[in-house]
């Protein structure tokens, strides 16, 4: 097994903070202070900020500096809508392929964000409750699907990040009641039932952060 390079490496650390909200959105990003925090070199550093910059999750202000994005209400809920049309389709798809082990899969994602919220580890829900919808978007093989979702799955575990700043337990509950009628709708075969479903789970997210349909 190849093991992922230094820049790779901090490539990841940096990400994990910006989507566990360990940063404020719009808060300025200092590579000094990130080589210190992760006690490496500013090269690898320089190189994963270039990526997250790339990516968009950091912005690059001229003459002012790097700043972590702060996504707009009118972003979250544009990338909502776009969300809602690949998902439907994904879990449309997902279910003329599904298979015996697909099915298990899904089911220990969800078993796996339960075991989180005993613990308590609401970031690592919000981790496999992404996990749980690439997942879907897996099944299908559809390779567009499965990039299109991929490019804006990171913003949406930031706007997920951000509705679970305020009563996350219950948040989470609910997320976690919305995938097992997900699931029970994808095993069943039941199509309407799945799309209605997740298009349900996706605007929750818009209902707990207080935007308008787009």
């Amino acid at each position: 097994m190849k093991h992922p390079s230094l820049k790779d490496r901090v490539y990841n650390l940096i990400k994990d903070k910006l989507l566990g909200l360990e940063y404020e959105p719009g808060t300025r990003i200092r590579e000094d202070l990130l080589a210190r925090e992760l006690s490496t070199s500013r090269t690898p550093i320089r190189e994963a900020i270039n990526q997250l910059v790339s990516e968009g999750l950091i912005k690059s202000v001229p003459r002012k500096g790097l700043f972590f994005v702060a996504l707009t209400p009118k972003e979250i809920s544009e990338l909502i809508d776009v969300r809602g049309a690949l998902e439907s389709l994904a879990v449309a798809k997902c279910i003329e392929r599904i298979d015996k082990e697909g099915l298990e899969r899904l089911e220990n994602i969800i078993m796996a964000a339960e075991e989180s919220l005993r613990k308590r580890n609401f970031r690592k829900c919000n981790e496999l409750d992404g996990q749980f919808h690439r997942e879907i978007a897996r099944v299908t093989g559809n390779g567009k699907l499965i990039q299109y979702l991929e490019e804006i799955e990171d913003f949406m575990q930031l706007a997920r990040a951000m509705e679970k700043k305020i009563q996350a337990r219950e948040r989470v509950e609910t997320s976690l009641e919305q995938h097992w009628r997900i699931y029970k709708s994808i095993k069943s075969r039941n199509t309407a039932a799945a799309v209605e479903a997740v298009v349900r789970n996706i605007n929750q997210l818009r209902e707990h952060l207080g935007l308008m349909a787009g």
